[in-house]
Formats: C-alpha cells, sequence, structure tokens
C-alpha cells in the first residue's frame, strides 16, 4: 500500500471493471448490483477476510489470500486497518477479484464478484457487483426451501432470474425488499435448478414480465393494480382460484381492554407501573414500536385499551385496503400539573391496510386476504389467509404443484398466464470450471480464537480455499486431546467457525489442531494455540455518594468502580418497587455518576441499588440509602402569584391557585421560598398551609 491514490477511488468512477480476465460487453450484461444491509446491517467496523487476492481499480494489491483487513468509519470516511496499522483512507474503496473464483468474507459471510464500499447515513455500505447466476445461488435457498420439489425450485430459480433482469438497472438491495440475497452460501439442491434452467425468463409480448412472488396467495391469486394502485393492470397477474394452495391462516386476537385502571392511582404511578402488563403479547409490543417511532421516542409507554381495530374496503381479489385504528395509552412523564397521568390517543380512520399491517407487524397480519372479522364489547377478531401480497408465483402452490407432477413449464403458466419461457442467454457466466490437475493442499487460513468469559468458551473462527472433510481438536500442554470441536465435517469453501466449551478447563495454554481433505484426496493441517485466562473477580464498587438539591428535584450519584463494566443503577421505594433506572450502560473504570429526578416523588427513603456485571459475568451489587425530604404546602388564596424576589413589587413569574399543592424550599422571614414545576419563586407565608 504506498499510495493512497493508487488504493482509492472516487465514488463518480464507473463501478464495471470485473477479474483480471476483463469481462466481455455480454458478460457485463449478465450482472447485478445489490447493496449489501440485510445481514450485514448498519456498521461502522466490519472485518474482511479472503480466500484469494484482490486488487484494487489502479492494480495494488488490496488484500491478499488469508489476509484480515478491517474498515472502519473515521470522519466521513473509510479508514483500512490491517493488524491495527493504518494503511490510509478515503470517501469510498473499489476492489476487484484477481481470480473469479475467489471470496470476500464481510463479517465472516462470503460473496463473489468484485466490491464497492461507500458511506451512507454514517455506516459503511458495501456493494457487490456480481454475475447474475451467481446472485441467484444466493437468492433461491432464502426464498423457498431448497429441499423443496425440484420442479418448484426450477419455477422459482426462473422468477428470481426474470425479477433480477427485470430491475438489472437499479440498485437493489439484499432484503426483502427485492429478493433476499445471502451471498455465496448456497445449496446443490437450488444450484442445481439454477443451472439446470440457466439462462431462462419469462415475457410477455417480447418483453420480460415483472415476476411478483410471494409464500401464500391463501387460495386466490391477486392482481397487481389492487396492491400497488400506481401501477396498470398487467394481462399475465391475473385474479383467479389456486387449489393447490393450503391457505397458510392466520389470526388476530385482541382484548380490547389491555390494562385495567379502574383501581389504579394515576396521580401516584409509581406504585403500580412496573407491576402492571398488557394483556397481549404479539401485538403490543409491535404497537409500542410504532408509536416510539411515531412522536413517542424513548418513551415509557402503557396500552390501556384498543377500543377499534377494523380492516375494510375489499377488491375483486378479496384482499383488504384500508383500516382503521384506535390505541389510548400512558406515558409515564406526561402528567398534568397535579402529577396525574395524562390519556394519550392515536386515532387513524381509512387509512392504508399496508399501514395498519405495518404498525400490528407483517408477521401477525400475514396477508390483506381477510376472511373473517368480529367485534364485540369486550374483544376483537380478525382472520385471514395467505402469507404476502399474494401476487404472481405463490411459493406453496408452486410446491403442491410438483408434488402433484406438474412440470416447472406447467407452475409458471398458470402463475403467469399469457407468457412465454425464452432462453435469454446460454452458458452460465459464473463460477469458472476447475482445472483437474491436482491441486495444493487445501490448508485452513485465518485461524483465529477468541475467548468469551460470560459462556465459558472459545469461538475459533476459519477459512477454506475449497469444500474440504474438516476436523478441529483442542490439546492440552501434554498432548491429550481435550475436545473435538468439529470432526469429519464437509464444509465449502469460505468462513466457518467452530465452538470450545472451557468450563471445566483450568486456565493455561491450549493447542488448536485443524485438518482438512480435499476431494482430491490431498490434506492440509494448521495449529494454533490458545490461551485460557479466566476472570473470576466481581467488580468492586466504592466510595458511593448520593447528595439531593432540592431546587433543581434532582440527586446526583457517584461511585468508583475498578474495572470496565455493565452498569445498572436503580432507585426502589420503600416497597422495594422500582422508581427509576437512571443507568444501564457499559462503564469504564474509575469514577461514574448519575442523576435522580425525584420531583415526581414523595416525601420518603429510598434505596439506591448499584449493579454491575463484568465480561466474564463476575456480579457485584451494592445500595446505599437517599432520604428524599420534602415540605409540601397548599395554597389557601384563591390566586396567589409566585415573586421573583422577596418583595409584593417583584417580577410575576408564576401563578398559583387555591388548594395547589406546592414544594417549600425554604423559609426566609415571611416568605416561603417555593418550587411548582419549573417555576421558582418567593410567596407570602400566610397565603400557604403546610
Amino acid at each position: 500500500m504506498r499510495s493512497l491514490k493508487y488504493l482509492f477511488i472516487a465514488f463518480f468512477i464507473i463501478f464495471s471493471a470485473f477479474p483480471s480476465h476483463e469481462a466481455s460487453a455480454a458478460e457485463e450484461s449478465k450482472t447485478m448490483e445489490v447493496k449489501l444491509k440485510n445481514y450485514l446491517g448498519n456498521q461502522t467496523s466490519i472485518k474482511l477476510t479472503a480466500t484469494g487476492d484482490y486488487r484494487t481499480s489502479g492494480g495494488e494489491t488490496f488484500i491478499k489470500e488469508g489476509e484480515e483487513l478491517t474498515l472502519k468509519m473515521e470522519s466521513g470516511k473509510l479508514g483500512v486497518y490491517k493488524d491495527s496499522k493504518k494503511m490510509g483512507s478515503d470517501a469510498s474503496l473499489k476492489i476487484i477479484p484477481v481470480k473469479q473464483d475467489a471470496l470476500l468474507s464481510i463479517n465472516g459471510r462470503p460473496y463473489t464478484g468484485s466490491f464497492l464500499f461507500t458511506v451512507e447515513g454514517g455506516y459503511i455500505r458495501p456493494i457487490n457487483h456480481v454475475y447474475i447466476e451467481d446472485y441467484l445461488k444466493g437468492v433461491v435457498p432464502r426464498e423457498m426451501p431448497a429441499l423443496w420439489h425440484s420442479e418448484a425450485l426450477k419455477a422459482q430459480a426462473i422468477a428470481t432470474r426474470t425479477y433480477a433482469l427485470r430491475h438489472q438497472s437499479t440498485l437493489i438491495d439484499d432484503t426483502v425488499s427485492y429478493q433476499v440475497y445471502g451471498g455465496a452460501d448456497g445449496h446443490y439442491q437450488s444450484n442445481s435448478a439454477i443451472e439446470q434452467t440457466t439462462g431462462m425468463v419469462i415475457k410477455h409480448d417480447g418483453e420480460i414480465i415483472e415476476a411478483f412472488f410471494s409464500s401464500s396467495n391463501g387460495g386466490m391469486t391477486e392482481s397487481n393494480s389492487n396492491v400497488w394502485s400506481s401501477g396498470n393492470p398487467l394481462a399475465y397477474l391475473t385474479i383467479k382460484e389456486d387449489s393447490y394452495d393450503t391457505k397458510t391462516n392466520w389470526a388476530i386476537t385482541l382484548d380490547k381492554q389491555q390494562i385495567d385502571l379502574s383501581k389504579k392511582d394515576l396521580s401516584q404511578p409509581d406504585e403500580w407501573w412496573t407491576s402492571v402488563q398488557e394483556k397481549d403479547k404479539a401485538v403490543v409490543p409491535k404497537l409500542k414500536v410504532w408509536l416510539k417511532n411515531n412522536g413517542y421516542a424513548k418513551q415509557d409507554i402503557k396500552i390501556a385499551e384498543i377500543p377499534a381495530l377494523t380492516l375494510t374496503g375489499k377488491k375483486t381479489g378479496g384482499r383488504v385496503t384500508k383500516g382503521s385504528i384506535q390505541i389510548n395509552f400512558y406515558v409515564r412523564n406526561l402528567v398534568d400539573e397535579r402529577g396525574k397521568l395524562l390519556e394519550q390517543k392515536v386515532n387513524l380512520t381509512n387509512v392504508a391496510a399496508s399501514k395498519i399491517r405495518g404498525m400490528v407487524g407483517q408477521d401477525v397480519m400475514k396477508s390483506y386476504l381477510v376472511d373473517h372479522s368480529s367485534s364485540n364489547p369486550s374483544r376483537i377478531a380478525i382472520e385471514g389467509s395467505g402469507y404476502g401480497h399474494g401476487v404472481g408465483l405463490s411459493q406453496v402452490g408452486a410446491k403442491n404443484r410438483a408434488e402433484a407432477g406438474q412440470t416447472y413449464q406447467e407452475i409458471l403458466g398458470f402463475y403467469y398466464p399469457n407468457t412465454n419461457i425464452e432462453k435469454e442467454y446460454g452458458q452460465a457466466v459464473s463460477e469458472p470450471k476447475r482445472d483437474l490437475v491436482a491441486k495444493a493442499a487445501p490448508n485452513p487460513i485465518n485461524l483465529k480464537a477468541k475467548q468469551d468469559h460470560i459462556n465459558d468458551e472459545v469461538g475459533i473462527i476459519y477459512s477454506l480455499k475449497e469444500e474440504a472433510i474438516v476436523s478441529l481438536t483442542i490439546k492440552d500442554s501434554k498432548g491429550k486431546v481435550l475436545a473435538t470441536p468439529v470432526h469429519d465435517q464437509t464444509l465449502k469453501r469460505g468462513s466457518h467457525s467452530a465452538t470450545w466449551k472451557t468450563k471445566a478447563v483450568n486456565n493455561g495454554t491450549y493447542t488448536a489442531e485443524m485438518s482438512a481433505m480435499a476431494r482430491s484426496g490431498n490434506e492440509g493441517s494448521t495449529t494454533m494455540k490458545i490461551k485460557i485466562n479466566k476472570d473470576a473477580s466481581a467488580p468492586d464498587i466504592t466510595d458511593v455518594d448520593t447528595s439531593g438539591n432540592y431546587s433543581t428535584e434532582k440527586a446526583n450519584i457517584t461511585y468508583i468502580i475498578n474495572e470496565n463494566a455493565n452498569v445498572t443503577v436503580e432507585i426502589k421505594n420503600s416497597k422495594g418497587i422500582v422508581v427509576g433506572t437512571l443507568a444501564s450502560r457499559q462503564v469504564t473504570k474509575g469514577r461514574q455518576s448519575a442523576t435522580w429526578d425525584f420531583r415526581n416523588m414523595s416525601t420518603g427513603t429510598f434505596t439506591v441499588t448499584i449493579s454491575a456485571k463484568d465480561e466474564s459475568d463476575n456480579r457485584n451489587t451494592v445500595s446505599t440509602k437517599i432520604p428524599i425530604r420534602k415540605t409540601m404546602g397548599i395554597v389557601t388564596a384563591s390566586v396567589l402569584h409566585i415573586k421573583e424576589k422577596r418583595s409584593t413589587s417583584s417580577k410575576t413569574v408564576g401563578k398559583l391557585n387555591t388548594d395547589q399543592t406546592i414544594t417549600i424550599l425554604s423559609q426566609q422571614g415571611e416568605w416561603y421560598k417555593v418550587k411548582k414545576g419549573s417555576q421558582i419563586g418567593y410567596v407570602l407565608i400566610k397565603h400557604v398551609k403546610k
């Protein structure tokens, strides 16, 4: 890595180059660009390992076979690290395999093809440029079980290829928004279906169709225009009964009253808030997620009632298009001036059914095909069929048709009428044929180990350059075999992992020996030392101090901890009920602090509990008392003005009404210094009764 300008390229450089055998224009027409999100998630640091060399667009070697690099987000750019040493950084990075059969593993998941690493929303986002036939091998077994009937798999492969080519000009991602793509980790049976149908696509009037598919249509296919109102009806996506789709049934049953608050004091939520729970465990948690994403972020919510949930507006295919829902709920810190919880309401009427499905959960409301719904004074019940939108191929239907003897042509002919299956291209441009010359021994590479103190185990990761029969043994210093985490397993090329349970072993140095035998009969092996160092000491928490400020009605809690740990600070009332969780986070050793807002607390003695857990799962808890002594007063005047200073001519900063409760902070002559909400000032003593 001599110069950054050779290592990195700007995002505007055309993302088209492939391995050193330079792809032809025809080959390029059979490639896809896929944004990797589904399995990777949003990461600010990723690990790269390779089975094969990769170069930059400038021709410089980027990563060699067996190496490991780390990409990190740093001030809006990508930093490249090797063994903790920074090698360079830039806004984007493109790498290309030297040989077509190379694999790049990103956080342990292998992929073929070339890659563009970019920055997206503060996270590292790889884009995989991959041949379509290789792309299909990463999609089909994730969209349909790979052990299903071969004719169903062929139908799925052709539909998947058709969908991919239809969207070839779009930068798609690897999620259900398009097609779930899992990289190079395919399955031999689905791979066979893909290879037997290489290049086959579905066309209508000479054009590649929009090959939608879903898990189950519930016995009735659906029109595209009923599901997506922006599109015109397509002649090959029609509504008709499907007798081969055994209905996937689903149901929603909800009690309208989720929490009985009739005997709860809404002015004293601390006494019952943590002890009551909603009845429903399927829909309510998803409604809370929706509420937090729509104005109530990071709030503690209790859903008291769901008075209404309806699905209406059925189209010709029997699927609903509209819905209504009402939610009555409380938020822990939303109270009136007397400290009483304020009821919150969400009332959505005649909105898109997709919005309702998103709120209650797609795994609960599995489709829009509603068979029956009812509502009485206490309960709501909705029943439906199918899983997904129901447009195009039904995967359940394809399976049943294949098992009944139908060919993939007959299956696709039913789900996409008025279409033809045509061969768009011939021989697959994908993984090249292997030379028949004997290969070198398949030594396992990238062998690494990490001790997990919490679970008393060691995770071992490694990579294979080719498919091999693998064994892994652990030996002590005398050569005695203690464990065999992997025994004669046939594993594919790419990254793998194994686990060694260490609960019964002592601290010391052990040897991991790994052997691999390829189909050719060539064998290879490698060893690695593993040092076990168990930590048995719990975190020490000392110098705990609490101090309260009655003007701000906040208490500062400080302590010293002797090691890094996950710490939770809780406040409990005299009945042992948790009334506040101040922190639940990872802290570093040294002095730490937390703040408790006690403005909604009554006078009393509370317990501060500090619990710590280190990375070895050693735990320690300490407690201390913190007294809250509030002096409360009741306003006796019909109207009482809060003054900025101790003078009747001073500026008025607030107004109180008769019988309102206030906190008395101090007495100064004939004046009380008082607090009401966020207002602090002075009132005459004669207008307040303790």
